[in-house]
């Protein structure tokens, strides 16, 4: 097969077009490892060389474009190249040439991964180490780094979230809105032990009035149903369920 022309394409690649049609697309570093000029004659076997070659090429390129967006683990990085059909030999040859070149150290991912997350997102440390743990990297180096960060700035941050939490709007009984918030913490990944640290540090808004809109909401939707002693049984239970207490219920009856 003899080159025909050779044309400069995107970024640092070139295109050539053979004498029968055939065009492809390689990397300049392989058009002069291989000193593709035209008139140059390749057998098929050097052809599929080259093609085999400027393909770990592009696995790597491809892989230092994803890594330049931000910090990469080596699982990210295999199943993105996964998915553009790299063969695992290419797959190999990349992640073991970012490693020599210092790209994927763990240590950097873990710092940047964390900071990131506690700056930026409500997530505890669990959820985090959650995730840290879902990319294969290591249970002790994520524990070293994590420790970098003192209790009392996670402290600082969860009542932060839990205070703002308290006082969002909400239609349940104090008794259930604490239980949910707990819930709420939890699912961000912040330890029980931490929340019931700072718990007696949070302001809790009771609402008088709550309790009465509730009652007039649930009263309109059950009285379509019930009425008298039944209507009123089924609404205070629903109150209840709602997180509201014997008391605040009972104190409804000495209002009317």
């Amino acid at each position: 097969m003899t080159i025909k022309n050779l044309k400069k394409g995107k970024k640092n690649t070139y295109e050539i077009t053979f004498q029968d049609g055939l065009k492809y697309l390689f990397y300049d570093d392989i058009i002069v490892k291989y000193s593709l000029i035209p008139k140059k004659e390749l057998t098929d076997k050097e052809l599929k060389e080259i093609i085999n070659e400027n393909e770990k090429l592009e696995s790597y390129y491809l892989a230092i474009q994803l890594l330049n967006s931000k910090q990469r683990t080596k699982k990210e990085i295999t199943i993105y190249l996964k998915r553009k059909n790299f063969s695992q030999e290419s797959i190999d040859l990349t992640i073991a040439r970012l490693e020599k070149e210092g790209y994927l150290k763990e240590s950097t991912y873990i710092r940047s991964f964390l900071n990131d997350g506690f700056r930026f997102t409500n997530d505890g440390p669990l959820k985090l180490k959650r995730k840290l743990l879902e990319n294969d990297l290591s249970e002790a180096l994520i524990d070293e780094v994590f420790n970098e960060i003192e209790k009392d700035l996670w402290l600082e941050k969860l009542a932060k979230i839990y205070q703002k939490k308290a006082d969002s709007h909400h239609t349940d009984g104090l008794e259930k809105w604490k239980y949910k918030c707990l819930q709420y913490l939890k699912q961000l990944g912040y330890p029980i032990e931490w929340i019931n640290e700072i718990t007696s540090k949070i302001t809790w808004k009771e609402d008088a009035s709550l309790i009465q809109k509730e009652k007039e909401k649930l009263n309109r939707k059950l009285s379509r149903k019930y009425q008298g002693n039944e209507l009123e049984f089924q609404i205070n239970h629903r109150l209840y369920l709602k997180g509201f207490s014997k008391e605040e219920i009972a104190a409804l009856k000495k209002e009317r």
